[in-house]
């Protein structure tokens, strides 16, 4: 069922704000989203608000409800930019986001999002800049024929801390996110999981839902017709959930699949209800991608989310978000596969579908994708005052803690994604995967405490490079983390009780997937190491000297290990 509209309605079609809305009162201290609405507003705790778009519903709306219970918070749309008296207004936040803007506004509306990027490199130094990002812009570029979309994404990412919808949009972002780039995925809308549902009808009844326009429409025709290809000569009832708007466009798409197979397909005006009805009432959901595209491959996991919460399988393709749910999905390119492997397996499909629901229930939670926006954009302690007698992180010769936690040490800069861990603020905010605070050759000493083993095992090395670009020739670094070797040993002594999820498993299992106590998928193990796989990673990476040490944190020997290596000297 739709939310109803009491407060404000947050418009499709933005336009140069009325006179009427130019005088901006923002209150010290306040957080401010630039944003896809007609007139600014101030959010009220507790005010109910919608908008078709997607990215409004799930990555601005939540997120400033919840921030206005404790701080004021204010939309702004982004041609109100242009005016003066704005930008002395906007000097008073302390927290400035640019929502997430559809490729057809940054077109349709060039001039403000020209003043945008001309303001950004204004605003008053110690503003946070955060920009979100549901899609790779730059992507598009060829399709719309326009430099704008590539401009517009890299000026955000020159000046701001990037928030990213998925793993894939962060590694297509990261080497341009001068500020830290961090993952906030996308919360799932349904208010209750639908009962797993798998039958045989004739007609077969499938559901696509999503957004179409020209750059989807031909994957997701070929998508469709494969997939129906897979019914070998059964017929289908084809739901088609879009946009009002695009009723003619899945006209064409209906005719189109028609005149190459036995389906009837019925348009459905999108709404949320409308949606999951339509998964509801369907037996399989398909979800053709462009995986290949720089703009296809990054989206989200949300219409497969969706669609698990509903209780249907899914028959999606292969883009790497869908792929990190592939067991509870099918996924592949091959969508006529899928479709014939889903009405000969109908068991193990709905064994899939019930794992998923599982799965998605907490990872993607409105509440905890919530808390870790709020966790991004809690106000910031003055490092200063917090620690006066940390050196600067420019200063050579300092030593740093990097994924410091709770663990603030001192003599050291402590260094974290995270704003507060226990109420314990880091002394420097940074994405560990681009130490962007900190110049080459400055640090005397890199100390990384289990840390390591929360990145994927792809990805560790030019990690590790980067680390070892801060440290100044001859500085250490020091790597502890748990050893794999011990664990599996221990395990082997006694399977039955180094198989358990509680402090039994905490020499066995927490090493292999980390403690489940936290329920946070980020916090798990992502790859393990023995001291002589890890020691031949840090050579990689351009570290001599390797050598095992006696672990100092932690649970220590046997469990964990410590692992140092040194930058080359000058004269080397």
């Amino acid at each position: 069922m739709l939310r109803r509209l009491l407060t404000q309605v947050l418009s499709k079609n933005p336009h140069r704000p009325t006179a009427a809305a130019a005088a901006v009162r923002i209150e010290a201290g306040a957080v401010v989203f630039i944003v896809n609405t007609d007139e600014p507003a101030r959010v009220l705790p507790g005010a109910e608000m919608f908008s078709e778009l997607a990215s409004l519903r799930l990555r601005t709306i939540p997120i400033a409800r919840a921030l206005a219970a404790a701080r004021p918070v204010y939309f702004l749309p982004p041609a109100l930019l242009a005016q003066e008296s704005t930008l002395d207004a906007l000097a008073r936040a302390d927290t400035l986001v640019i929502a997430k803007f559809s490729t057809g506004d940054l077109i349709k509306q060039p001039e403000s999002f020209e003043i945008l990027l001309e303001w950004l490199p204004e605003v008053k130094a110690g503003t946070r800049l955060i920009a979100d990002f549901s899609d790779n812009y730059a992507g598009y570029n060829e399709q719309y024929r326009t430099e704008l979309l590539a401009r517009y994404q890299r000026t955000l990412a020159q000046h701001c801390t990037l928030i990213v919808s998925c793993e894939a949009l962060r590694r297509e972002l990261l080497p341009h996110a001068r500020h830290g780039i961090h993952v906030v995925e996308d919360p799932f809308e349904s208010p209750q999981p639908r009962p797993p549902r798998l039958t045989m009808r004739d007609p077969v009844h499938l559901c696509w839902f999503g957004s179409i326009g020209d750059p989807n429409l031909e994957t997701t025709v070929e998508g469709l017709s494969r997939a129906l290809a897979g019914l070998g000569e059964r017929r289908a009832q084809l739901a088609f959930v879009t946009h009002e708007t695009r009723r003619g466009m899945a006209a064409t798409i209906g005719a189109r699949l028609a005149a190459q197979h036995r389906v009837v397909t019925t348009f459905v005006p999108w709404s949320l209800a409308a949606t999951w009805q339509a998964i509801d009432e369907c037996d399989l959901v398909i979800l053709p991608q462009d995986h290949r595209d720089p703009w296809g491959r990054v989206k989200s996991h949300n219409r497969l989310v969706e669609t698990i919460r509903g209780g249907r399988l899914a028959i999606a393709s292969p883009i790497p978000s869908y792929l990190e749910l592939a067991s509870y999905a099918w996924i592949g390119e091959d969508l006529a596969q899928g479709v014939d492997w889903a009405l000969s397996n109908p068991q193990a499909a709905l064994e899939r579908i019930r794992a998923g629901q599982i799965h998605v229930s907490s990872r993607f939670a409105p509440e905890r994708i919530v808390n870790e926006w709020q966790r991004l954009l809690a106000p910031r302690a003055s490092a200063a005052a917090q620690a006066p007698s940390v050196p600067a992180p420019e200063e050579p010769g300092a030593r740093l803690n990097l994924g410091c936690g709770d663990k603030i040490l001192p003599g050291y800069v402590n260094v974290d994604v995270a704003p507060s861990r226990a109420g314990k603020p880091p002394d420097v905010l940074c994405d560990l995967h681009r130490l962007e605070p900190f110049r080459t050759n400055t640090a005397q000493e890199i100390l990384a405490v289990h840390v390591v083993e929360h990145f994927w095992r792809w990805e560790v090395v030019d990690i590790l490079k980067e680390w070892v670009r801060v440290l100044k020739p001859g500085g250490r670094m020091i790597l502890e983390c748990p050893n794999l070797l011990t664990a599996c040993e221990e395990f082997l002594r006694n399977p039955a009780a180094g198989s358990g999820p509680g402090p039994e498993g905490q020499r066995t299992m927490w090493v292999f997937y980390g403690d489940p106590a936290w329920k946070d998928p980020l916090m798990c193990h992502r790859w393990n190491y023995t001291p002589q796989s890890l020691g031949a990673i840090m050579t990689e990476a351009g570290l001599v000297n390797i050598r095992q040490e006696a672990a100092q944190y932690k649970l220590r020997e046997p469990r964990d290990m410590r692992m140092v290596g040194e930058k080359p000297s000058d004269d080397r």
